[in-house]
């Protein structure tokens, strides 16, 4: 990575760590984006150059995330599934989600209904993009990789979810993060072997 990129990749993220200050402080929806540019010393255009919206600002990993699940797909072991490679993605996020900092995004998400809907968004573009990458990589129908993407983004937004409920439930440490991860072992169980032991 150059200096120039390195500069910008620093920028950004001086940004969003103003902006999940004023977040935690005062909440979302009460945060006006100048004042974001203000606390990291920029400019609004600055702020926008960076972000598209307000809501990225707060989602400012989802980027990242995206480009990991991909990842998770392309650069596989050897012998490792799709659905291996996911959950080992997904498993290794299972920590952070169990700490008292998870808890205080949890609440701002859920006192901030623009950010409920922009959950909704993030999580259609983390299915296309898992989507194409299932397609390029077994070389299989659009509308079953489609489908395939839609159950595995499925299992990575409930365990998104969940988790979030019982961050805000005061649910820390590594008894939660053991609960979290069988939870999560369950949900790609059902996925593998599909839902007849459910008897749907």
């Amino acid at each position: 990575m150059g200096l120039r990129e390195a500069k910008k990749l620093q920028t950004r993220q001086a940004i969003a760590d103003k902006a999940m200050e004023l977040f935690a402080t005062r909440g979302f929806d009460r945060v006006t984006v100048a004042e974001v540019a203000e606390a990291a010393g920029v400019s609004e255009k600055t702020v926008f150059n960076y972000f598209p919206t307000k809501e990225d600002l707060f989602y400012d990993e989802v980027p990242a995330r995206e480009a990991a699940l991909v990842a998770a797909v392309r650069e596989r072991k050897p012998g490792d599934s799709i659905l291996a490679a996911l959950q080992q993605e997904s498993v290794a996020h299972c920590a952070r989600m169990c700490t008292p900092g998870f808890a205080s995004f949890a609440r701002i998400i859920d006192e901030s209904p623009a950010l409920r809907a922009k959950e909704l968004e993030i999580m259609a573009g983390f299915t296309r993009a898992l989507g194409e990458a299932i397609q390029a990589e077994l070389g299989i129908d659009e509308l079953d990789a489609r489908v395939a993407a839609s159950l595995i983004v499925g299992v990575q937004w409930q365990f998104f979810v969940i988790a979030r409920k019982r961050a805000l439930d005061g649910r820390h440490g590594a008894a939660a993060e053991r609960r979290l991860r069988a939870d999560l072992q369950r949900a790609y169980e059902l996925l593998e072997h599909g839902l007849g032991s459910l008897r749907i």
